[in-house]
């Protein structure tokens, strides 16, 4: 099941509504908004699962490069030579995720007048001082999408946001979708994004470090915790380069690189590096070593030592197993690059420890006690 939270800056208007403190925090808050460079913040989202009647499960780790842009959330895999402006249900295929609780919803209701607010006192926030404000959005206004699998719905949304009464910065945003389509089946979606001071360069901005999400089923709670970290300023225009050690190395120009096509139906023993599965996660750059000459009947297409290059696209943990999925995309050596589409086929040793599920995904039983260090395995070519 696909679960999708879509909040927009909607551009119709309504009255704002406030006490003496109100208009100097929404003031404020425009100037740092206003202010904010574009930046890029490395985003890591640990996906738990409750059914009823039992206890919350981690279902996997994900981390990937969120920018806020000219006032648009964008995404893209850490170590990606170019970041742009993808869809996020191309990257994030299964689960749930969402956008906006990097930095829309602050815009929402600061940059725009479509929330309703009501002071709500003086109240304390992690143990320290804060000022609550209760607000609201309706439907017409939100531009707040919620979607699972393909239906997908226009909810209005309420909450609360809690200001610091000195520096009138916020500290946190709750939101609660309200009116929510039967059709969904959904019956509750909340988000809180958490702000603090973090610089980007020689200054410091107001910016999300965590955020929390929850979408309620029937039978079924699903929860991510997003943390944000790694905070830089964006300096491209449409498409954003990372300085990804590991992909750079990987995939560093030559003066002349001959572009080989690698045909279909070829086995590569790749070799994989140190990887500990239990802090790894989907996003991640993966690097694996050609243990041999990779041949098309007698001709040499890549040499031994080449690197493959890609990255997990599945790390889902089991109480008995792992069931890993990584997509390798290119292969380099010196004066040499082929693109490269693997199915994995088996280890290259027998082992019950590891074995190859109908999907395809890597199986690894909990008795291989990561991390894997070198283990080789045949993969196929498309």
């Amino acid at each position: 099941m696909r679960l999708l939270l879509i909040p927009l800056i909607a551009s119709s208007l309504l009255p704002g509504q406030g006490t003496d403190l109100l208009p100097r925090i929404r003031e404020k808050m425009t100037e740092v908004l206003l202010r904010q460079p574009n930046y890029t913040c490395t985003e890591t989202v640990e996906r738990s699962r409750q059914a009823v009647g039992s206890r919350a499960k981690i279902e996997d780790t994900l981390r990937l490069e969120v920018a806020l842009v000219d006032g648009k959330e964008m995404f893209a895999w850490p170590g990606s030579k170019q970041f742009e402006d993808h869809k996020l249900e191309d990257l994030v295929t299964t689960g749930m995720f969402g956008n906006g609780n990097f930095a829309i919803y602050a815009r929402i209701l600061f940059l725009s007048n479509v929330a309703v607010f009501q002071d709500r006192g003086a109240t304390q926030l992690g143990g320290l001082p804060a000022r609550r404000y209760d607000f609201h959005v309706s439907r017409s206004t939100s531009g707040h999408w919620l979607r699972v699998n393909e239906r997908q719905a226009l909810v209005g949304f309420h909450g609360s946001f809690y200001a610091d009464p000195v520096t009138l910065d916020i500290r946190r945003v709750e939101v609660v979708a309200e009116d929510i389509p039967a059709e969904l089946g959904l019956t509750a979606s909340e988000t809180s994004v958490d702000y603090g001071r973090r610089r980007i360069g020689d200054e410091a901005f107001l910016l999300p470090v965590e955020s929390r999400v929850m979408m309620e089923l029937p039978e079924v709670v699903n929860r991510n915790w997003v943390r944000f970290a790694d905070c830089r300023r964006f300096t491209g225009e449409s498409t954003l380069s990372f300085d990804d050690p590991i992909l750079a190395e990987a995939s560093a120009p030559a003066e002349s690189i001959e572009e080989v096509e690698i045909p279909a139906g070829l086995t590569l023993q790749l070799q994989l590096p140190n990887l500990d599965l239990m802090q790894a996660a989907v996003g991640d750059a993966i690097r694996a070593t050609l243990r041999g000459d990779l041949r098309n009947r007698r001709q040499l297409l890549a040499p031994k030592g080449s690197i493959a290059g890609g990255r997990i696209v599945r790390l889902d943990r089991y109480s008995t197993y792992f069931a890993l999925q990584i997509q390798f995309q290119d292969l380099d050596w010196p004066g040499g690059h082929a693109r490269l589409k693997l199915n994995f086929d088996q280890p290259a040793f027998a082992t019950r420890l590891i074995g190859r599920a109908q999907d395809g995904s890597i199986v690894i039983t909990r008795q291989a006690r990561p991390p894997l260090s070198g283990i080789l395995m045949f993969w196929r070519s498309e």
